[in-house]
């Protein structure tokens, strides 16, 4: 496995573990942890694998009460950063998003930000900083102290060949 992949996870379960142990404390309102797939759909990316391990956080930054419409739609900004990766290849967007509850069950993300990549180019790699950005729709199969979600994303790069869609399971702190 390698080694950046396996830092990101030892990462993200050191995240759940500290949050889940100091959740019936101080939770820390506003922070979700995914973890999932990233599926290219670009060509040179696609043919080095059909599926990359993926992770993210976010961050809910503001709620938006301008933005609500009816008493179960629920809006906020939320800043987030990604993480998928296979062998040369790696993205990692950092994106502002605007984050809707259409009720308790259903919400949909639309985010913007930049992308700094790696990928391999000429017997070596090349690095380089991009616009990128991420359409979303997730269902959150429990509420509470800790909700659980499921969510799919698009995510969207200035260079297409790292375009793709990401399946998530997550949870809310």
């Amino acid at each position: 496995m390698n080694k950046n992949i396996t830092l990101v996870a030892i990462a993200v379960a050191s995240l759940f573990a500290v949050q889940t142990a100091s959740a019936q404390s101080t939770p820390m309102n506003g922070l979700s942890a995914r973890v999932g797939a990233f599926f290219p759909t670009g060509g040179a990316a696609k043919a080095e694998s059909k599926t990359w391990l993926a992770v993210g956080l976010q961050y809910k930054v503001r709620d938006l009460s301008f933005a609500t419409k009816s008493p179960t739609y629920k809006a906020h900004v939320a800043v987030s950063v990604d993480f998928y990766n296979r062998n040369d290849y790696r993205v990692l967007p950092v994106l502002v998003n605007y984050v809707a509850d259409l009720n308790e069950k259903f919400f949909y993300t639309a985010g913007a930000g930049v992308s700094f990549s790696r990928k391999p180019a000429g017997g070596g790699t090349k690095q380089d900083t991009n616009f990128a950005y991420t359409l979303g729709l997730g269902y959150n199969l429990t509420t509470g102290s800790t909700p659980v979600f499921v969510e799919g994303r698009f995510f969207g790069n200035d260079d297409s060949s790292l375009n793709g869609y990401g399946l998530f399971v997550g949870v809310r702190f």
